[in-house]
């Protein structure tokens, strides 16, 4: 029996730490996501493209799981150039 119980606990410590992670994926996915919603308000438009040209955005995507790829999708939706780290926002 107390085997079981052992193992009980560990289960409960391992789902804990997935439910930990997707919370934190989500969060930073939530993130991106205002940021992009928040590029065209005029009242936070400067600090969402610091956002997407600083280090905040490589971060969060990095959570998230976003690849490269999906990373500069991103930031060329948003109008950035080429390189994918510099952000044209009209």
């Amino acid at each position: 029996m107390p085997t079981q119980t052992i193992q009980q606990k560990s289960y409960r410590i391992s789902m804990s730490r997935v439910k930990k992670t997707r919370a934190i994926k989500n969060l930073a996915e939530a993130i991106i996501l205002q940021s992009m919603e928040d590029i065209w308000v005029h009242a936070y438009k400067n600090e969402s493209r610091d956002f997407f040209s600083g280090k905040g955005f490589k971060i969060c995507s990095e959570i998230a799981g976003l690849d490269a790829i999906k990373q500069f999708k991103v930031l060329n939706l948003l109008g950035g150039k080429s390189n994918g780290r510099h952000i044209r926002v009209h």
